[in-house]
């Protein structure tokens, strides 16, 4: 009996101890946030109640374009990171082992930036008393130096740029398994580099890069402080809205109302692409 017993024991035990920690770090305050998005906002804090006020508030024409702003950037930040990504990770996973190995410690690196030591690194780039508009004088490509520190093209850069690192490590493995024969075999087929990598390459890793795509986007959803210091208030995110609502105005309720409505827009965002995608890998 303690040889049926003990294989179920070793399965239940990580299972019932992950199923824990997720209840008890994810369902539990998730739980809290929601009853605290129906609360009453009082003058200086707030109390318990049941109404619809904050819901009604983030319909607001201000909020909804805030929604619209994040989605934006999200997903043309982390599409267009894919996209550098590809050709650069595919590269990494031709490489011998030595190189390979160093270039991806220099990937390692550059995704260990936090998103403030990023968005501070482009605010000097693209500022005119240190930017890179000073190069381009110096070139004789432009008059005077400008500043391009704030705007939507320098939230779009730092988003992507934040993304690129992420989008290479999760595609490596990937482009790293791609079976060697299917390759040679398009080569001695007189396929080319790039109609190789259009046609056998890209729908190979079509999975992959569906997946790495959704991840970038709920990551890029949730940014903060890049909107805030590359961005005015017209590129604010969502992010940025509950942040102001909980940590300056102390309005608890309502950060909580937009913090809930953008869990349930990211989560029916990538519902319908994951639909899409499998309505797609069908047809094919």
């Amino acid at each position: 009996m303690s040889t049926t017993r003990d294989p179920a024991l070793r399965f239940s035990v990580p299972l019932g101890y992950a199923g824990a920690m997720l209840v008890l770090f994810f369902v539990v305050p998730l739980g809290i946030m929601l009853a605290v998005s129906f609360y009453h906002r009082t003058e200086s804090y707030y109390e318990r109640g049941f109404e619809f006020d904050s819901y009604i508030r983030a319909g607001q024409e201000l909020y909804l374009n805030a929604f619209l702003t994040s989605v934006e950037f999200a997903a043309i930040a982390s599409v267009v990171s894919v996209l550098i990504a590809v050709p650069f990770a595919y590269f990494v996973s031709r490489l011998r082992p030595r190189p390979q190995v160093l270039t991806l410690i220099f990937v390692l690196c550059a995704m260990s930036l936090s998103e403030v030591i990023v968005a501070f690194g482009w605010s000097i780039i693209l500022s005119r008393g240190s930017g890179i508009s000073n190069l381009f004088v110096w070139l004789g490509l432009m008059e005077r130096p400008q500043s391009w520190a704030r705007g939507y093209w320098a939230v779009l850069i730092g988003l992507t740029y934040f993304n690129l690192p992420f989008a290479v490590v999760m595609m490596f493995p990937g482009f790293s398994r791609l079976n060697p024969e299917v390759i040679e075999a398009a080569r001695t087929l007189g396929a080319g580099p790039w109609t190789m990598f259009r046609t056998v390459i890209l729908p190979l890793m079509s999975r992959t890069l569906i997946a790495t795509t959704l991840v970038l986007f709920i990551f890029t959803m949730g940014a903060l402080v890049t909107p805030l210091w590359l961005g005015g208030p017209k590129e604010w995110m969502i992010a940025n809205y509950i942040s102001d609502e909980v940590m300056t105005r102390s309005n608890f309720p309502f950060g909580a109302a937009l913090a809930m409505i953008y869990l349930a827009v990211t989560i029916l965002f990538l519902l319908v692409v994951w639909r899409l995608s499998g309505r797609e890998r069908k047809a094919v």
